[in-house]
């Protein structure tokens, strides 16, 4: 009886309780909280409306397509957790030559990358953009390349395909995710823009 118990002390012993606090892919149309900030002109930043920003593309519904702007979502009330992990699918579109895109956690920068569709143009991911780290072909780890363009446009590369996983200690009640990008003309979404699909926030409780 003793070695019965210790065998299923030892058996449950570390076990990680996962648990999802944020799940989104987007096809009801319902941002769940999540905003999209922008120029709304060429002069002025704001919040855009709910539905300004939902694409639909390759059969789903994701947001985008985005330029010059961050995509940002705050979940509170999170239980006990040791980790946090984010992952969602990433859509660059059109021409991309190294520019940049920023990935935050509670307003602390996790990455900053750059990414190329522009096969004469090495790109930084996953390696941080300007760091003196090897730059790689355009395309690097990407889970799928030569996508159509969104805009129907006839070019050879119009959108790269990322899935996006990236994990951090965290013990807070509750937890900010953003991304961003800088580059290009401002709202020329037809010549350089990205989605995001699929995004799911989980938080890890080692036991």
């Amino acid at each position: 009886m003793v070695a019965a118990i210790l065998l299923l002390s030892a058996c449950t012993k570390n076990l990680t309780e996962v648990t999802t606090v944020y799940e989104n892919d987007f096809n009801d149309g319902n941002l769940k909280g999540l905003q999209i900030v922008g120029w709304i002109s060429n002069f002025s930043t704001g919040i855009f409306p709910e539905t300004a920003k939902l694409l639909n593309y390759q059969g789903s519904t994701m947001i985008g397509r985005l330029n010059n702007s961050r995509a940002e979502v705050t979940v509170n009330s999170l239980p006990e957790h040791d980790v946090v992990r984010v992952e969602f699918d990433l859509y660059v579109h059109e021409t991309w030559r190294n520019d940049v895109f920023v990935m935050r956690f509670d307003d602390q920068f996790r990455l900053i990358t750059g990414f190329s569709t522009d096969s004469t143009v090495k790109q930084a991911y996953p390696n941080w953009v300007g760091n003196g780290s090897i730059e790689y072909p355009a395309g690097n780890l990407a889970q799928e390349i030569y996508l159509p363009s969104p805009c129907g446009k006839n070019v050879a590369r119009g959108t790269n395909r990322y899935k996006m996983i990236h994990s951090m200690a965290h013990t807070q009640t509750s937890f900010k995710f953003d991304v961003s990008d800088v580059g290009g003309t401002l709202n020329d979404t037809c010549n350089r823009s990205w989605s995001v699909d699929n995004l799911k926030i989980t938080v890890l409780n080692n036991q």
